[in-house]
């Protein structure tokens, strides 16, 4: 799940990825906005993606894809799998996912997602725990475990001096109190899943460095990369 793929990054994963996976990318795609939400799926493992149209209410085209796809796996169901970037502040988050969750087309969901939540409790701001509180009332867990820690940052940046609003630019002993660090990103799942391990990376080595402010000039996203093993159960909490 990309929720935030410019328009180079999808031609590049569709030439590099043609021969394995599909890059699946909604039909409201914005080419000017270079900033889409996209899903890419390996076809030894799901065929048959087809996009359900959610109406968008306050976000904008290609923020949202949701899709149904099959899975290849012996009696193995039919699954959803959404993609979603959040506004700044993530006020559109929670009526989001509300929404997807009453017109949902299967049982089964995988949902990767910027959800621009926060560490703090702030007026017009999404806090963390309200968004853990609204997943769970749907029956999903986070790929973060039982209770989400506030502190388990995925991003850390801050404004520089080379830019012209030097009023938000941060020194290097101001990184925490102007910088963006928060708990921003998920990977949501039905109770038909079982989670394994989960990473972070903010290094492109598959390891995150905590308390490093980033995009660096090796690793240039301005959010950690997450990584969820995923097992799908049987009906008989069997694997499937």
């Amino acid at each position: 799940f990309n929720s935030k793929a410019g328009n180079e990054l999808v031609q590049v994963l569709r030439q590099v990825y043609s021969a394995s996976h599909d890059v699946v990318v909604p039909r409201s795609y914005s080419m000017k906005r270079a900033q889409n939400s996209i899903i890419v799926l390996r076809r030894s493992i799901f065929s048959e993606a087809t996009e359900v149209e959610v109406a968008a209410e306050g976000w904008e085209d290609g923020d949202l894809l949701m899709v149904t796809a099959k899975m290849k796996a012996p009696g193995a169901p039919e699954v959803s799998l959404a993609s979603f970037h959040g506004d700044t502040n993530g006020l559109l988050t929670i009526p989001m996912l509300k929404k997807v969750m009453n017109e949902l087309p299967t049982s089964r969901l995988i949902f990767g997602m910027d959800a621009n939540t926060h560490e703090l409790e702030a007026t017009g701001k999404a806090y963390v725990l309200d968004f853990e509180r609204t997943y769970k009332e749907f029956g999903l867990q986070a790929s973060w475990g039982e209770k989400v820690n506030p502190k388990l940052y995925t991003t850390f940046n801050a404004r520089t001096y080379l830019q012209p609003q030097l009023n938000k630019a941060a020194k290097s002993s101001e990184l925490v109190k102007k910088g963006d660090q928060n708990p921003k990103d998920f990977v949501l799942v039905s109770k038909h899943f079982q989670v394994g391990p989960v990473t972070r990376d903010n290094t492109g080595k598959g390891e995150y460095v905590e308390d490093m402010v980033f995009p660096t000039l090796d690793f240039p996203s301005d959010h950690a990369a997450i990584t969820a093993d995923l097992l799908l159960l049987g009906d008989r909490g069997t694997e499937l």
